[in-house]
């Protein structure tokens, strides 16, 4: 495992497209999670304005209910690492690496092992950045922290990490498929914005919920901030083991998938 992950490393220690496309993801998710209450309360201030019932301004970064707060949020961000995921590993197939790697002695399931480790640690980076966001935020705005505060509702953080793994493997599942970066990208986000939203409109709730965007995105509910409770509104608030159970099938079943594609296919 060890000998593929540094084979992966090397290839992408040099590129200069990968560092700059994994700087912007880190800069998007950092700005999203450190601003986000910022622009919610500037928004609740302007709605005040015009409204005869006034919206307290709220804080999401206290301990615990950051980690879930921040968890929802990196969610909608998912898709970006899903494009670096794309872009580099339908350029094996389009620069013919693929073909040389496995003339140097790799064998194709060594090269799916590679890829799927590839996925692993940009999911582990995404989650990474989260659980810092999320300390550092925490630490800001909780006025007494013990260590049990800290660590209530943090399964959060391992739910992340699987909807961004699962989406990242799904995103795989479609390079390999198809082999072509623009062709990839455009499938997946015709996938993502049109086509599941319409099939998940004209299914029954019962089955939609099982749709593989839905079913990570039920992974982590919305949140039951200060603004939701005002309305009366209320949310999971934890996770749900048959969403993760759900979650980690389609991991099994993306990979099966790309194996018997992958054996199929000429390179």
């Amino acid at each position: 495992m060890l000998k593929l992950l540094k084979i992966d490393i090397r290839k992408y220690l040099y590129s200069k497209v990968f560092w700059v496309m994994l700087a912007v993801y880190f800069a998007l998710l950092v700005l999203f999670f450190f601003g986000v209450e910022k622009f919610v309360n500037e928004a609740l201030k302007n709605a005040n304005d015009s409204s005869p019932v006034s919206m307290p301004a709220f804080s999401i970064y206290a301990f615990p209910y950051v980690w879930h707060n921040l968890a929802f949020l990196g969610g909608f961000l998912k898709i970006f690492l899903a494009l670096i995921i794309l872009y580099f590993i339908t350029s094996e197939f389009t620069n013919n690496t693929i073909r040389q790697n496995i003339m140097n002695g790799m064998s194709r399931n060594s090269f799916i092992l590679s890829k799927l480790l590839f996925v692993m640690v940009l999911s582990v980076f995404s989650a990474l950045v989260l659980l810092f966001s999320g300390f550092v935020l925490g630490m800001l705005h909780t006025e007494e922290i013990t260590w049990t505060l800290m660590m209530q509702k943090s399964g959060f953080i391992a739910a992340y990490f699987l909807e961004v793994f699962t989406f990242g493997v799904m995103a795989m599942l479609l390079g390999f498929l198809i082999r072509k970066p623009t062709l990839s990208i455009g499938a997946l986000a015709v996938y993502y914005y049109i086509a599941e939203p319409i099939i998940s409109a004209i299914l029954p709730e019962q089955v939609a919920q099982y749709l593989p965007v839905e079913a990570m995105g039920n992974l982590i509910d919305i949140p039951n901030t200060a603004l939701m409770k005002m309305f009366g509104v209320n949310f999971r608030d934890y996770v749900s083991l048959q969403d993760g159970i759900t979650c980690v099938v389609y991991s099994i079943v993306f990979i099966m998938l790309i194996f018997l594609i992958y054996r199929r296919k000429d390179l």
